[in-house]
Formats: structure tokens, sequence, C-alpha cells
């Protein structure tokens, strides 16, 4: 019996049947256009590293087992310079697609947010190809309209200008009160997406909230969880691309990702936008692979009761 989470993490090619795919992405040139601090490209390593050093395959809140679960690690993808932004977006989508056609979930270590324009756009191509629904949990929108333009501030406006996301299936769930603009709200309404301000979340808890977008998001088919950590406050997450004082508790964090896991629906969960270049003490990082481990808790959860 496995007693440390390292112990169940397997090289994808040893392991071409698992229940979770790990995959990192390399990425920060989407957060330095939008004027954000270099560096999550060393992300995926970083919180690695924390996984393997730091959790155990038993959690006592839940009374749930990782044991059985079968956890395959693709590695990082091989991403090109900045100046072949557009090519790595497109590897990032093939890879995505093919890496979701071989596991029932991935999840992907990041890197920009920018990542999300194309890792969803491989969950698209690899289920049906349909707009689909899913879950930002987020200090800022992430809806910015930059024709041509393949930065942090645009994935979701993009994936919902181009047909594929469904506004109605999606929820921003800890937008910040003054981080982000009328405009881009006005264009999340007009899209019929839903939002959950940080202070609505603050006041009620995460749960009900998370419930509540887990089942619009998975309404039409498979979805997306996609968590930026710079949504957590600063004093938990001092190593994002954009800082807030304000900001989600590790908590809220960890029961989000943990319905995530339950949720049958949710092949794709990520978590980007950490930045090691500004960790103390690997706080960061610890926190990123906490809330991995939260969803990976999830999923052991719902597994031991299907199979039951």
């Amino acid at each position: 019996m496995a007693t440390f989470l390292r112990e169940l993490i397997q090289p994808a090619a040893a392991l071409p049947q698992a229940d979770v795919c790990l995959v990192g992405l390399p990425l920060d040139f989407g957060t330095v256009l939008e004027g954000g601090r270099a560096g999550a490209a060393g992300a995926p390593d970083a919180i690695r590293r924390e996984l393997r050093r730091y959790h155990k395959t038993y959690n006592l809140e839940h009374n749930v087992s990782l044991d059985h679960l079968r956890i395959a690690d693709a590695g990082n993808l091989a991403l090109r310079s900045a100046a072949d932004h557009a090519a790595n977006h497109q590897h990032i989508r093939e890879e995505l697609t093919r890496l979701l056609g071989l596991y029932p979930r991935v999840v992907v270590l990041g890197g920009s947010h920018d990542g999300t324009y194309s890792t969803v756009r491989g969950l698209f191509d690899a289920t049906g190809a349909q707009a689909m629904g899913g879950i930002n949990l987020d200090a800022h929108a992430d809806v910015k309209d930059k024709p041509g333009l393949i930065s942090s501030g645009t994935p979701f406006g993009k994936l919902l200008r181009e047909g594929f996301l469904a506004g109605k299936q999606f929820t921003e769930i800890g937008l910040h009160s003054n981080l982000n603009t009328q405009e881009d709200i006005d264009f999340l309404h007009a899209q019929q997406a839903h939002i959950v301000p940080l202070a609505h979340v603050q006041q009620d808890g995460m749960p009900e909230y998370m419930t509540r977008a887990l089942h619009l998001a998975s309404s039409g088919g498979p979805a997306f969880v996609s968590f930026d950590i710079d949504g957590c406050a600063e004093a938990y997450a001092p190593a994002v691309s954009a800082p807030s004082a304000d900001g989600f508790t590790p908590r809220q964090a960890t029961e989000a990702a943990f319905l995530a896991g339950r949720a049958e629906a949710v092949r794709l969960f990520e978590v980007v936008e950490f930045n090691p270049l500004y960790d103390r003490d690997n706080q960061t990082a610890r926190l990123a692979a906490t809330i991995i481990t939260a969803y990976l808790t999830g999923v052991a959860s719902r597994l031991s009761k299907s199979s039951t």
C-alpha cells in the first residue's frame, strides 16, 4: 500500500492506462504580453517537487485513500521560444487532444493562463467538437477582446467568441471588485455567463457556488475547471503572476478542487499562473500541489463510491 503520493505517479510511457494524467505547460509569454511577471514557465517542475515531497495518500477529512489511483505523468510539453507563440498554442491543442484521447482526466500544471485557450480547444477536439461548459476560479475575468493576440488576459473571451465555450454553461468564480472592467462584465452578461464575485464566496462559502457552477458546466457534457492561483490572497500565494492582497483562502481553494474531482464530467483540471521565481520557502508551490491533491482526492472519492 502506497504511503506517499509520489509512489502513485508514474511516467506516462510506463502507464498507458490511468485514471489521471499530469502534464506541464512551461509557458509565460502570455503573461508578459499583459505586463505580468515572467517566470511561470518554471511552475510545472516546482509543483511536481511538492507533489512528490509533501503529500500522503490518505485524506483524513473525507476518509478517502488515494492508493488505488493510477496517475500518469506526461512530463512537460516541448514548447519553443516566445517567437513561436502561435506554434506553441497549436502544439498545446494537439497534445491535449492526444492525452484526452488516452486518459479520462488530464491535470495541467501551469504556466500562464493563455494556455487555457488551447487546452480547452484540445478538450473540444477530443470530445466531439461541441461548445462546452467550464469554470474559471480567478481574480480576473480574462475575457479581453484583443484580436490576433493570445495573452493571459484573453483566453475565455476568445473561447466564447469563437464558439468553443457555451456562455450559459460558463461560470467565473472569485472575480475581484476592482480588477475587472465594466466592459468585460458586460460582455460576460451578453454571453449569458454566470459571475460569482469574490465577496459572495467570502460571505456564503465556496461549496454552494462551486456545486451550482459544476451542475451548469456539466449540463452539456464534458467540462473543464481552471484554477488561477492568483485568485488566492497574496498572504497564501505570493508567487503568482499578478498578486492581490485579497482573494481565496487555501480552504476555499481546496473545497473547489475537491468538488471538481468529484464531478465525473470534469475531464480537464488546471492550476495556472504560479510563478516560482517569487516564492518564499515553496509556499505557493505547496499550495498549488495541495489544490491538485484535493482534486485527486475528489476523483478517488468518486471512483471508490462508484466501485462499491
